[in-house]
């Protein structure tokens, strides 16, 4: 139960569509940035990590992107109907064994716990079920990813409930803060604003090292693809 008020400060990614190479500066960005934070600090992809133009993703079935991501601290994996795998529940159920990022998506959830919070992450079609299983949530986050962005916050005794929708046009970093408590209002939106990498921003090598890694297998995986 929440005893005390917490900000907390939800980092996320978009329609990052099998940009591997964004990966090593995009983790140094997004931990100086995560750094600054008073208070509780959330990862999550909105969706859209690979798209069937890029190799990579043809190569591994959308995988290839999520196993790496895997490596950047990310709280959750958001699926919802404009990502390709979700047409491919099977992939997704596969993943979820072999990466410590757990999905919000469809059927799966995900509850953080931090410095006495506990925060769910769910599908934003899905929040009815969340919100039945994690009842011990004291922030419920639905999320979706479709046209126009979306921030609808609301109390429903004993939950507060936060649907977020990061709209494909808004931008492919962003951050979104909101601040909980244990009296009313219970929730408040604080800000949503995108964020921009600077060009200047150098590669974390063990990220680096990571893509090296995703890159070779997937090459592999292509090679042997064709001569079967």
């Amino acid at each position: 139960m929440l005893t005390a008020e917490t900000h907390i400060s939800l980092f996320y990614t978009v329609a990052l569509k099998g940009n591997l190479a964004l990966l090593p500066r995009l983790f140094t960005f997004l931990s100086r940035e995560r750094a600054t934070v008073q208070g509780l600090s959330l990862l999550v992809d909105m969706g859209c990590a690979c798209t069937p133009e890029a190799w990579i993703c043809q190569a591994t079935d959308g995988r290839a992107m999520l196993v790496a991501m895997d490596s950047m601290g990310y709280d959750a994996f958001h699926i919802g109907a404009r990502d390709p795998l979700y047409q491919a529940p099977h992939i997704v159920e596969a993943l979820q064994r072999l990466i410590v990022t757990r999905f919000a998506a469809g059927p799966w959830s995900v509850l953080v716990k931090r410095q006495g919070v506990q925060v769910a992450l769910a599908n934003g079609a899905q929040m009815a079920r969340a919100a039945a299983e994690l009842p011990e949530a004291d922030l419920l986050i639905g999320l979706r990813y479709s046209e126009q962005a979306a921030v609808q916050a609301e109390w429903q005794a004993p939950q507060r409930r936060l649907l977020f929708d990061c709209g494909e046009t808004h931008a492919q970093i962003g951050r979104l803060d909101v601040k909980i408590a244990p009296t009313a209002p219970y929730i408040e939106l604080i800000a949503h604003r995108a964020l921009t990498l600077p060009d200047h921003t150098p590669p974390h090598p063990t990220i680096s090292g990571v893509i090296d890694f995703v890159q070779s297998e997937a090459r592999y995986a292509e090679r042997k693809r064709r001569r079967s």
